[in-house]
């Protein structure tokens, strides 16, 4: 009764004024008092555990009966291959109908294209190319440059040399 009529006072009507919604991004939420104890970096970080971990089992909706009283679908009972489609959905290994026609069409055979006798082409050979030489240490940086000191404008002179 009147702990539900606190939540339902809290609840923003207006999208607009809703938290994470001002168009702040996901500052806005992190800058609320609610989460001042909460370390952000170290959550993203993945060294914290976040306080709320939904249970993937669990229906986080109305109950079922008081779907039933506005829901004009009735009857629908979910079977053990519709169970398997929904595990397997969440992660990502169905594929959805455009994939397996874009795998059909073959558009993006000649992307599979390799070179004569199917040896890679030498954009795709990492092996076959030449790694970066080694960066020059700051001591050795200083001391081989022959950069003007910037002060021999105005002096005919040889400019004095780094």
């Amino acid at each position: 009764g009147e702990r539900l009529a606190k939540r339902e006072e809290d609840m923003c009507k207006d999208p607009l004024e809703r938290l994470g919604c001002g168009g702040c991004s996901a500052q806005e939420v992190k800058d609320h008092p609610l989460f001042k104890h909460l370390n952000f970096k170290r959550l993203e970080a993945g060294m914290l555990d976040p306080p709320f971990k939904p249970d993937p089992q669990a229906i986080y909706c109305k109950d079922v009966l008081d779907i039933e009283q506005f829901s004009t679908v009735k009857g629908v009972e979910l079977e053990s291959t519709d169970h398997d489609f929904y595990h397997k959905f969440a992660t990502g290994s169905v594929p959805i109908p455009w994939q397996n026609e874009m795998i059909d069409t073959e558009c993006f055979k000649e992307l599979n294209v390799f070179g004569p006798d199917g040896i890679l082409s030498p954009d795709l050979d990492w092996k076959g190319q030449q790694p970066p030489p080694p960066k020059k240490g700051l001591l050795q940086r200083l001391f081989s440059r022959q950069d003007c000191c910037g002060n021999c404008s105005e002096s005919e002179e040889e400019p004095t040399r780094l």
